[in-house]
């Protein structure tokens, strides 16, 4: 039965149960034609208009004031040794200076993945544009001339089908004429060339990784970091779960089993003091957040009064003030005379009723928000809840400031109540994981590497290059058991992510084959009367744009959420999981599921009306689905490539080492093994004249290449695997070299003859150079408690001696600030950054010590005190609630120092918030 006459009996069949969907006439073949052609020109303009505006607009912002803070933070807004070059104005000298960085000079400003992210567009650009060269060159040709086209084609046994490739698709597979089917040798000619060149570049890039992430680690700068010489251990059995236990089953790594070489931090369960942190973190935003709103409003009435015509002119000396000072006022330290939750109590009740405030010389009390509060048993009071309707007691409304005021002081006495019981077993117990810190690198690595106990399972698995900063610290007690139950339901989650989003993906697919559907279906015939760039527009662009954006706002950040629910114990290790996870969502939903709706919901009118043809058809229509992917590549690599420009620059404080850039290598073999599955399926789904099966030593040719790539595959990770992340011991002695040469450079009399005798091999020079840098491993931390309340003195110091740093790095302010001067307020910015310690050797020996003690000890354990800041103000709002603030005592603290309103109510900042860690520099340099 020819398709012809199935297609005169189309409306008989449009009725007709299963055919009344499928039940329309096959596509007009030039109509299809022209939408194709359409869609594609479409498509390509609407990119290259988005790519357009997107490269003017950036040229034109990134020389402007704010295109500064956007771009070119590394410039100023970074410590000293992390500043680049200013990125000049002209984009020539632009993009030349782009090319001419060295490599070693990105990889200490951006770090290591920093540097493998370039490095993996210009493996992809290796690999690309040569077989680009070569397949368009062989393919396009082959493909084109003497086609099928649009005409009817007879088979022997007196059937036949109607062949429709136009538009795009004669330059495709499914073009070459069936009398012709000897082209198809040179289809498997380029498959192989694409696949030797791939393997290939990969094992190169494989090879070079390890090359590059090798060197960086062994680095002298790199060895002396406290995360180099770390090993995290897990799932560690509770006869172990001990400093003393670990020091003795790890002593072997050390020389002569020497313990004080090592230091152990045995992790313990701080969720209660962990959520207390949390909650006055949250009540502390909420706080800072209400009172800039109230400074807005009461600021917008002051200027309408006439009253900034007057204004005087305010400076650090007479409008800077914080509660944190040491000279409170007398009413501050009577308030700490008095018992904690009652002085909380009684300055709560008298802020609910204080009317002095400057505020209610301009607004309504009605302004000002409130919170409902119902009383407990015990006499508290608590926010009440619309979910705890069950709830009863005698209820009130109160100022929102109050009571978050007194929250927060309510919270820092309760925190302060159990820091000193961090020992407390009782209430924080031991957790089945610890930190190991050796007095080498290559101890920590061959005792991460080896088996470390004799049942399977147990203190495994472990983690090497842990950086302090990176610990994500609510997994760090989750057992084996746990783990298998986490993963066990974050693949659930996952499957069902992959369930709902299929849903639109498979609508957009389909979408994409609209100019089809108006003619195949019936119940869409009513499309053909719209105009064709409509049609093109709606199936190019605007399907790609919505997928793109389907797959990339939501899904990275739910995925990240997955790796931490799998129970990844660092951010490293996150983000390794996390971008399994992308990519596998992106190869289901992105490759399979929209290759299968844009291309089954074309021929499944075809195969209901002529169903004895049903390879001819697949062969012929299934690599039209191709069609859309030009289409999508097209909107990312211009348009959302584009949009990458207006990202804000950071360095981010997660690298993994390039493990990201070794796992995006090895996912290019699904893309391998996708290509030679479908060539062998569409090899063997190729017709001659005769409709019998022409390729198929093609096919079997792919077969035997299938399972050399599989075998390729395994050989080459079972060779590089084991240098993916421990060092060898070869590299030992030349990193030792290298150390050597550096403190010899640096200072050629440290190591004089009148020193201590050196042993010959290079150890003592190490250590020597590891205890000048970072104080040493020999006194190591004795208990949680007394470790933490030291690191909170120490801090507390180094916060005052900042402070005072970054006031006289301060230049005076005559007047409120206002856009005019942005820029000077970005320098001081800058400046007040550069004032904080950015390298270990920037503190005293006993705060650098106090430091790394603490290092690895969980960071809630020394959280201080927030302290609300908010911006000077011309009404003296922030004045006025600093000193409302004072009758909670030391337990809320407030501060308006280098944060100002400007004349359009914005607030901007000359230095970073007054409780920032003044650590928070050193986090690259444990």
């Amino acid at each position: 039965m020819s398709i012809n006459s199935t297609a005169n009996s189309t409306s008989n069949a449009a009725g007709n149960g299963t055919l009344d969907f499928f039940g329309g006439a096959p596509a007009d073949a030039q109509a299809q034609a022209g939408i194709q052609l359409r869609a594609f020109v479409l498509n390509l303009a609407v990119s290259l208009g988005l790519f357009a505006f997107e490269i003017i607009a950036f040229f034109l912002l990134k020389s402007s004031a704010i295109g500064r803070r956007i771009y070119q933070p590394k410039t100023y807004l970074v410590q000293d040794r992390l500043r680049v070059e200013a990125v000049p104005a002209n984009p020539i000298t632009w993009i030349r200076r782009i090319y001419s960085i060295r490599d070693d000079e990105l990889m200490l400003k951006c770090g290591l993945d920093g540097y493998f992210f370039i490095r993996l567009l210009r493996a992809l650009i290796i690999i690309f544009v040569p077989l680009m060269v070569i397949v368009v060159t062989i393919l396009l040709p082959i493909n084109y001339h003497g086609g099928k086209g649009n005409r009817f084609h007879s088979i022997t046994d007196g059937s036949g089908v109607h062949w429709n490739v136009t538009g795009l698709d004669t330059l495709s597979w499914q073009n070459v004429d069936p009398a012709k089917t000897d082209r198809y040798w040179a289809h498997l000619f380029c498959a192989l060339t694409v696949i030797s060149w791939t393997l290939f570049r990969m094992y190169r890039e494989k090879v070079n990784f390890i090359a590059v992430r090798q060197r960086f680690l062994t680095s002298p700068e790199h060895r002396l970091k406290a995360s180099a010489r770390t090993v995290l251990i897990t799932n560690i059995p509770s006869e172990y779960r001990s400093k003393e236990a670990l020091e003795a089953l790890y002593d072997v790594f050390v020389d002569n089993d020497d313990r004080s070489k090592l230091t152990v931090w045995v992790n313990r369960d701080y969720k209660v003091l962990r959520d207390l942190v949390a909650n006055r973190r949250s009540r502390r935003h909420a706080l800072e957040k209400e009172e800039l709103r109230i400074q807005r409003l009461v600021n917008t009435k002051y200027r309408k009064k006439g009253e900034a015509a007057g204004l005087k002119q305010f400076s650090k000396e007479s409008s800077q003030v914080t509660s944190t000072d040491d000279d409170q006022a007398e009413d501050e330290q009577a308030a700490d005379k008095m018992e904690g939750v009652q002085s909380i109590s009684s300055a709560f009740e008298a802020d609910c009723l204080e009317k002095t405030q400057i505020w209610h010389r301009y607004l309504k009390p009605s302004a000002a928000s409130h919170v409902s509060l119902v009383q407990e048993k015990d006499g508290s009071w608590k926010a009440a809840s619309f979910f705890k309707f069950w709830v009863t007691g005698k209820r009130k409304k109160a100022p929102k400031t109050a009571w978050l005021r007194a929250e927060i002081a309510r919270l820092t006495i309760q925190i302060d109540e159990l820091l000193p019981k961090l020992d407390n077993e009782e209430l924080f117990r031991k957790q089945n994981s610890a930190f190991v810190q050796f007095d080498r690198q290559m101890a920590a690595h061959m005792a991460c590497s080896l088996v470390s106990h004799n049942l399977a399972g147990r203190m495994s698995p472990r983690f090497v290059e842990v950086s302090p900063h990176e610990i994500i610290w609510p997994n760090m007690g989750v057992t084996s058991f746990g783990r298998l139950i986490r993963t066990i339901i974050a693949i659930i989650l996952f499957a069902a992510m992959l369930f709902l989003w299929g849903i639109p993906t498979t609508i957009l697919g389909s979408l994409s084959q609209l100019g089809n559907l108006s003619y195949s279906v019936a119940w869409l015939h009513w499309l053909q009367q719209w105009p064709g760039w409509i049609i093109g527009l709606i199936s190019g662009p605007l399907v790609s744009i919505l997928l793109a954006l389907l797959i990339q706002l939501v899904v990275p950040a739910l995925a990240r959420k997955l790796a931490v629910l799998v129970g990844a114990p660092t951010r490293s290790k996150r983000e390794v999981i996390t971008q399994d996870f992308y990519f596998t969502f992106l190869f289901i939903e992105l490759v399979l599921l929209t290759a299968i709706s844009s291309g089954v919901v074309k021929i499944i009118p075809q195969i209901v009306h002529n169903p004895i043809n049903v390879p001819t058809i697949l062969a012929t229509n299934i690599p039209a689905s191709a069609n859309y992917f030009f289409n999508y590549l097209i909107i990312q690599s211009l348009g959302f490539s584009g949009s990458v420009l207006f990202q804000y620059l950071r360095r981010n404080k997660v690298d993994t080492h390039g493990l990201l850039f070794n796992n995006a290598i090895s996912q290019l073999f699904a893309g391998i093994y996708v290509m030679e599955i479908a060539l062998i399926g569409l090899f063997l789904l190729v017709r001659d004249s005769h409709d019998s099966v022409a390729c198929k030593s093609q096919a079997i040719i792919m077969i035997i290449i299938l399972i050399l790539t599989a075998v390729f595959h395994f050989v080459m990770e079972q060779h590089l695997r084991p240098l993916y992340e421990f060092l060898p011991v070869t590299l030992e002695d030349s990193a030792v070299d290298a150390e050597r040469r550096l403190f010899l450079t640096d200072d050629k009399n440290k190591f004089s003859s009148e020193e201590t005798p050196r042993t010959g091999d290079g150890t003592d020079i190490e250590m020597e150079s590891i205890a000048k840098t970072d104080g040493g491993l020999s006194s190591r931390p004795k208990s949680m408690s007394v470790t933490a309340d030291h690191a909170r003195q120490a801090l507390i110091k180094l916060r005052k001696e900042t402070a005072a740093r970054v006031a006289n790095i301060q230049a005076h302010l005559p007047e409120p600030i206002d856009r005019s001067r942005r820029r000077e307020v970005a320098d001081q910015l800058a400046a007040a950054i550069a004032g904080f310690p950015d390298e270990l050797t920037d503190l005293s020996p006993e705060d650098r010590e106090v430091q790394l003690k603490a290092a690895f000890q969980d960071p809630v354990t020394r959280e201080p005190a927030p302290v609300i800041w908010i911006p000077q103000d011309p009404a003296g709002v922030s004045e006025d609630a600093i000193k409302q603030a004072k009758r909670y005592g030391r337990y809320l603290q407030y501060s308006n120092a280098g944060a100002y309103l400007t004349t359009q109510n914005k607030c901007e900042v000359t230095q970073p918030a007054p409780d920032t860690r003044p650590d928070w520099l050193l986090d690259w340099v444990l």
